[in-house]
């Protein structure tokens, strides 16, 4: 076999491999594929946060849940919270998940604050979320409740909000 045999023959060996590994990577969702231990919560997500204790209005998220019990979730970066809190900078958030009952999980994830410019970046603390949630795969929602504490670089808490989260399944 000359060298470009060889490469024809690992090209091809190679591409045969990632489409036989692709359904079993793939998950859609349902858990009916193994990955998901039956909840279908693992996949990305399209969130809207309410807050109702106290009242601060919604916004959206993506929100991604992985196999293995990871969770990370993004939203806008610039927050202008209520007074007397400045405004600041928050990083992506990142932390973990559990099942709670067949379709229903917790998720736990924390997020770096910051001053925004001009000033100097200086830390602020973080932004501690709890979500308890319900799957309904048969309509791909997400939905249920959470209490974010914002606490300062000492670990004190500065404020608590609680509210509903609501959420869509991103697919292709």
């Amino acid at each position: 076999m000359d060298r470009k045999q060889l490469l024809k023959t690992g090209a091809a060996v190679g591409t045969g491999a990632l489409v036989a590994a692709g359904p079993a990577l793939a998950d859609d969702g349902r858990g009916d594929n193994g990955n998901d231990n039956g909840d279908g919560a693992v996949g990305s997500w399209f969130g809207t946060v309410t807050a109702t204790n106290p009242p601060l209005g919604t916004f959206n998220d993506v929100l991604s849940i992985h196999q293995g019990g990871v969770v990370t979730e993004s939203r806008r970066y610039y927050v202008v919270p209520p007074p007397p809190f400045p405004n600041l900078l928050e990083t992506t958030g990142h932390g973990a998940w559990k099942r709670t009952g067949q379709r229903s999980l917790e998720l736990f994830f924390r997020f770096l604050l910051q001053e925004p410019p001009p000033s100097t970046g200086s830390p602020i603390g973080t932004d501690n979320i709890r979500i308890k949630a319900t799957v309904d795969t048969a309509a791909q929602k997400l939905t249920g409740t959470f209490v974010s504490q914002v606490k300062d670089n000492a670990g004190n808490v500065l404020i608590q909000v609680e509210g509903t989260y609501t959420a869509e399944r991103i697919t292709v």
